[in-house]
């Protein structure tokens, strides 16, 4: 059926689909119904033939050579088609050729014997051969009307051709009822889906108890909404925390401007007003690259610049110029410790890790942070520990959410940021295709952050330049 000629609804086509196997179905069942009944008379006419032609044999053998007065048409046939009896006054049945060839097997013939009412306008013949010692092979013909199977026929292909439409009509009217009620429940959902907006949260789709598909569906189409409400909350919370960090640094610059303004004549008041208000920029510099590298990490766009490094002595560096630039190097111990493990990363996003790593262990550290390096299979483990409070139970299973921060680091004391750095750092991870993880206890009883990259994730690792 051409697509432009085809149902617009689901339910027209799976009616129409119904309609087209129902009528298969019913042309199938009306040709098996035909032919075994046609069958079943023709076999019924041979029976009754091979009987009769049975009882004049019974009589031939028994010196009997004649046909029965009850016989409707019988004959015995000697060499030549000559007629010896026959039940009525007529010409042999069968030519010569045809006698020969009944002498040495059964032979069914359908044919119209002229001026005998008894077998109408459509008879059908026996011969059957019955040896006679002395006069050689006699064949005996008994014939029978075939105008009862005929007219048998024509009724049932009658019959067959007024009930298949009717039966057919009746069965897409079924189809066209069941999948109405079995698409109702989509119905439902699709008109509730239409009315869902963002304003009504909580709101889902109805669905039938059960577990067929249309049940399923509507469990997957709400954990689909679900997973969209939730992902709006996330980035309603985003935009708010964003808006947040971002209003206080403002203002702060432009209070640290207008005090700039105000004591133009004082060149220290100035200065400090400036250097005030450069930071602040600088701090604004800062969360507007934090959150642009979000952006492009969830958008699957953050660059990578790979090359074969050793992260051994990569993270050593960077962790030691992190505590080498704080007011608390002298406080914390820091310990680098493992093997040279060679990997394909971009060194720069690698850096960027370990920094906001190391730097968040060191602030919140007593006396010791403690970076490990091995390799376990494909991947590179890197791991930062410190002995300090540890993450605070509600934080864990948000640690690497943006804006996520402890409670006490929400103000912007000396230190404390945006909550955005271990989200960059998982970002950054998994744009390497790798994981990260947070937890309390071993190696030190405090925080511990356990960072997998694949050793190479494009093919063999290149030697280093």
């Amino acid at each position: 059926m051409p697509r432009r000629y085809a149902p617009v609804s689901l339910r027209g086509r799976l009616a129409l689909l119904f309609t087209a196997g129902s009528a298969l179905v019913l042309v199938l069942a009306g040709v098996l119904i035909y032919l075994d009944l046609n069958g079943q008379l023709q076999r019924t006419i041979n029976s009754s033939l091979a009987t009769r032609a049975g009882d004049i044999e019974g009589d031939i053998n028994a010196g009997r050579v004649a046909i029965r007065q009850e016989e409707a048409f019988a004959q015995i046939l000697g060499p030549g088609a000559v007629v010896i009896d026959s039940s009525a006054p007529a010409p042999a049945a069968l030519s010569a050729a045809e006698v020969a060839r009944a002498a040495h097997h059964d032979l069914f013939i359908d044919r119209r014997i002229p001026h005998t009412p008894a077998l109408g306008r459509r008879a059908r013949l026996l011969a059957h051969p019955v040896p006679v010692a002395g006069r050689g092979p006699l064949v005996v013909v008994v014939g029978a009307s075939t105008e009862a199977v005929f007219r048998g026929r024509e009724r049932l292909a009658l019959i067959l051709a007024i009930l298949s439409p009717l039966l057919g009509a009746i069965l897409s009217a079924g189809g066209w009822l069941l999948a109405g009620a079995a698409l109702r429940p989509v119905r439902r959902m699709s008109q509730e889906a239409d009315a869902i907006s963002l304003a009504q949260a909580g709101r889902r789709l109805p669905h039938p108890e059960g577990e067929d598909e249309i049940a399923q569906l509507g469990r997957t189409l709400n954990a689909m909404l679900d997973r969209i409400e939730a992902a709006f909350a996330r980035e309603r919370m985003f935009l708010d925390d964003a808006s947040h960090e971002l209003r206080t640094p403002i203002a702060v610059l432009r209070a640290e401007l207008e005090v700039a303004l105000l004591e133009s004549g004082d060149r220290e008041a100035l200065e400090r007003s400036l250097r005030s208000a450069l930071e602040e920029a600088n701090r604004l510099a800062h969360l507007a690259e934090d959150l642009l590298v979000l952006a492009r990490a969830s958008a699957g766009r953050l660059p990578l610049r790979r090359r074969a490094v050793d992260v051994r002595a990569l993270v050593e560096s960077a962790a030691r110029r992190v505590n080498g630039s704080g007011n608390r190097a002298a406080d914390v111990a820091l310990k680098v410790d493992g093997p040279t493990a060679r990997a394909v990363v971009d060194p720069a996003r690698l850096e960027q890790v370990v920094t906001n790593l190391v730097a968040n262990a060191r602030r919140f550290a007593r006396r010791r942070v403690d970076v490990g390096v091995r390799t376990e299979g494909d991947d590179v483990v890197v791991t930062v520990a410190d002995d300090g409070p540890g993450f605070p139970a509600a934080l864990l299973p948000v640690a690497f959410d943006r804006f996520t921060r402890a409670e006490a680091a929400r103000s912007h004391e000396a230190g404390a940021g945006a909550g955005l750095g271990l989200a960059i750092v998982a970002a950054i991870v998994r744009a390497h295709g790798g994981t990260i993880s947070a937890a309390n206890g071993p190696p030190l009883g405090g925080a511990a952050v356990v960072v997998r990259l694949p050793i190479d994730e494009t093919g063999p690792v290149p030697e280093p330049v």
